[in-house]
This record gives C-alpha cells, structure tokens and sequence, in this order.
C-alpha cells in the first residue's frame, strides 16, 4: 500500500476555495479519489495549506490514476481552475508499513 500526498500552498486567502474546488473535483472523478482520498487543511505551519492523502495498492495503480485523469475533460478543465488558486506544491509518495 502506498499514501500519496499532494501539498498544495494556496494562495494567500484562497485555502477555502481550493478545498471547495477539490471536493467538486472529488465528486466529479471518483474514480480518481476513490474511498480513500481525503483533504486536510493546516492547523499549524506556513497558512492555507492544503494537503490530498491518496492510498493506492501500487505506483502502477498511481501512473494509471493520473494518466486517466489527464485524459479526461471534466478533469483537465477543474485542474485549470486550479492552477491560479496555487502557489506551490510538492507530491510525496510513503510506502505503509503498518
């Protein structure tokens, strides 16, 4: 099992409309969040911190989520409404231990 982690840094005021626009993205491609993708915000650190969680059996399983998801309109054109709320962001991939 493998967590990946998507750390977005909003920009300055506009966290709430960057987890608003990823719950509609959530409801748009379940395929692509599945159960067990979930959005958390900062309760400490640097402000309007936005971090997806994604659990995946495998890389293969992660390629073929995004390579999907960048194949599909619906998705491409929420990712675009997404880029002007972002100032930066890092993916991190954890392989569960226990």
């Amino acid at each position: 099992m493998i967590v990946v982690r998507d750390v977005f840094q909003a920009r300055y005021g506009k966290g709430d409309e960057l987890v608003a626009l990823m719950k509609e993205m959530m409801k748009a491609m379940p395929s692509r969040s599945g159960p067990a993708m979930r959005i958390l915000t900062d309760r400490s650190g640097p402000f309007f911190t936005v971090v997806t969680e994604t659990q995946v059996e495998s890389m293969g399983e992660w390629e073929r989520m995004m390579a999907e998801s960048f194949g599909d309109a619906r998705f491409e054109g929420l990712f675009a409404r997404m880029v002007p709320l972002v100032e930066s962001g890092r993916r991190e991939f954890y392989h569960v231990e226990a």
